[in-house]
């Protein structure tokens, strides 16, 4: 069929967004910071036409949650035309099974030819894998990047993607920005 399909790593996003937006490019919690999620889906959904000029199919969002999805997860599960999946965290908060939950989708679309494009903000190099095998059901890849992409996207993910965009630091700012602590009363 001719649709993209967009996939979004929550933890990249947070992660590589949080160092773009601090001076010093350090790792802030996700408490640190807000994101706008009626931005963040419009700006992918606007990409997606911008480099594919296909009509969107939906967006796959992923995360990982210790106890269950948060007040954000809920919201976003309830939004048109995205599909929430959840991976665990673990004890040391990082997340398990969110790339193999990626991966699953990205090649069973494939194989069903349900998108003929894919849009996929990331960086880890274990969804290597999964890019090459919907590759190699004909789907084209496209790699979306934080800046600076080059310090945070594994070289060998972004060699095998058929195309790769970053983000501008302007965009990024458009949904993700920190928090700010209101002045105490004294």
């Amino acid at each position: 069929m001719d649709r993209t399909a967009i996939f979004v790593d929550a933890g990249y996003l947070f992660a590589s967004g949080s160092r773009a937006l601090t001076k010093t490019g350090d790792k802030l919690q996700r408490s640190q910071l807000h994101l706008d999620h009626e931005a963040v889906l419009a700006l992918l959904a606007a990409l997606a036409t911008e480099i594919t000029g296909l009509p969107l199919l939906r967006i796959y969002w992923y995360d990982g949650a210790s106890v269950g999805p948060n007040a954000a997860h809920i919201a976003l599960a309830y939004r048109p035309n995205l599909k929430l999946r959840l991976g665990q965290v673990d004890a040391r908060g990082q997340q398990q099974g969110v790339d193999s939950l990626l991966m699953a989708d990205m090649v069973t679309l494939a194989k069903n030819r349900a998108c003929a494009d894919a849009l996929l903000l990331t960086g880890d190099d274990d969804l290597r894998p999964g890019v090459e095998q919907a590759q190699e059901h004909g789907v084209r890849v496209h790699l979306l990047g934080i800046p600076p992409a080059r310090e945070n996207q594994a070289a060998a993910l972004v060699q095998a993607a058929d195309s790769v965009r970053e983000l501008t630091t302007a965009e990024l700012r458009t949904f993700l920005s920190l928090v700010t602590k209101k002045p105490s009363a004294d």
